[in-house]
């Protein structure tokens, strides 16, 4: 029998493109993505390059085309030799060509891939020249554990690969940008997807995106050590060079103002949330396998710190909800919030702290941080017109409560340099209370 003949009817093709999903057999459009440079090194393969090939290698078994199929495998595992998830395709294609029997059950394909022998793998055809066979074959799949996980992978791959929102969606918590914020980055755990998103003239435009790795629990990080990943509105704030860290961060990370102040005011404990790379020894890690933070390919993570700026936002979700900016809820939120804005404004430039206050938070403004930024606010404001500037607003809910967070700035004549606040509001019944603000450094 025809060697893909015999691959499809195993069930072994059915159950790889069942694994893909349903996005795969929609066609939709893959993501956008920088084309490759011709003769790249291993190590600068952009992982949705290589992503890419996998989708390419799935869609040919689902077309039964298994020759191609694991040309193509041996093409990626050589180029990308620490790409497990592709590995895995291709130890599976080889096994199938082998002649090896037994269904594809996770049990028997864990304890075939420990046994299999990966430098001699005999091909039933006469005269059939010998394809390469991956030197790494499936290490790191020798438990089911492990199997379950780049299955899983892939599964997310395709998806995330061929499942995009639709042109012109954003995702529901970016209400308003100021035209100062180039960019966005989104996570959608769930999918393990982060998408970056450039904002031009009031516009989000999706740009690529990636394949990541979340905590190995999941999202909801309540504490230090539980190993999640927090779920919230967060900013970049500096770049630490590769060289500056162990080899287990890659080639280098972003951090993330994790716990916010929202975070803060829920108990919510821990620090050190970063976007960083893979070992060395991985192309990429499982779907849930970092201690909380979020972890990309390598080539991912760099091409993140050649194009983001400090005070990047960072949505973190277990499920995005993306809406069209026309939409009414959306629009409603965006315009409630920033007339509260305005009403804040207005307070400090004609009434003075007593109509701020009432604005604000009982248990903030009594607080020592509240009482400095009365008197900080108090001498801004003081027979000055003070202009508000350069406003974004997002939103948040979680099961504690719905937020606002809101980056602005407040320029008047007397100053060289206009002062750059964050502040975070809570509703509280139908009215949104001011519970914290910071200075924000812009340099």
């Amino acid at each position: 029998m025809p060697f893909c003949k015999q691959f499809w009817r195993s069930g072994i093709g059915a159950a790889m493109v069942a694994a893909a999903g349903a996005a795969l057999a929609a066609g939709t459009p893959a993501t956008p993505r920088a084309a490759a440079q011709a003769g790249a090194a291993t190590a600068n393969i952009r992982q949705p390059d290589a992503e890419e090939r996998l989708v390419q290698i799935i869609a040919l078994v689902q077309n039964q085309q298994l020759d191609q199929a694991l040309k193509a495998a041996a093409s990626l595992t050589a180029d990308v030799p620490h790409f497990q998830a592709a590995q895995l395709v291709y130890a599976d294609l080889l096994r199938f060509r082998s002649g090896q029997p037994g269904a594809l059950t996770p049990a028997a394909v864990a304890e075939r891939a420990a046994m299999l022998p990966v430098k001699h793998v005999p091909l039933p055809q006469a005269g059939a020249a010998p394809l390469p066979i991956p030197t790494a074959s499936v290490q790191g799949a020798q438990s089911l554990e492990q199997l379950q996980g780049l299955q899983d992978e892939i599964r997310r791959r395709m998806h995330g690969a061929r499942s995009l929102p639709a042109a012109g969606q954003v995702p529901a918590e970016f209400l308003s940008l100021s035209p100062s914020v180039r960019q966005v980055i989104a996570i959608d755990a769930s999918q393990s997807r982060l998408y970056l998103l450039r904002h031009d003239k009031g516009q989000l435009q999706l740009v690529d995106s990636f394949y990541v790795s979340v905590g190995k629990l999941g999202v909801g990080k309540l504490e230090e050590g539980d190993q999640r990943t927090p779920e919230g509105i967060y900013f970049i704030g500096r770049q630490i060079a590769g060289q500056r860290l162990p080899e287990f961060y890659g080639k280098g990370a972003l951090t993330l103002n994790y716990p916010n102040d929202w975070d803060k005011a829920m108990g919510r404990s821990g620090s050190g949330i970063w976007l960083h790379g893979a070992p060395p020894d991985q192309f990429a890690r499982l779907p849930q396998a970092s201690d909380g933070c979020v972890v990309l390919a390598n080539p991912d993570l760099i091409a993140l710190m050649r194009t983001v700026d400090k005070l990047t936002p960072v949505l973190i979700r277990d499920q995005l909800q993306w809406v069209a900016p026309s939409d009414a809820s959306h629009r409603q939120n965006m315009e409630a919030f920033q007339a509260v804005l305005q009403q804040w404004h207005q307070a400090w430039m004609q009434d003075g702290p007593q109509a701020a206050l009432q604005l604000a938070s009982p248990q903030w403004t009594a607080s020592p941080e509240g009482q400095a930024w009365q008197n900080r606010m108090a001498a801004l404001f003081k027979g000055r017109n003070v202009e508000l500037q350069d406003i974004s607003t997002y939103g948040w809910k979680d099961d504690k409560g719905e937020i606002r967070v809101a980056n602005l700035k407040l320029k008047s004549r007397e100053q060289a340099q206009p002062l750059s606040l964050r502040q975070y509001w809570r509703k509280v019944g139908k009215d949104w209370r001011l519970f914290s603000e910071d200075l924000q450094n812009q340099s």
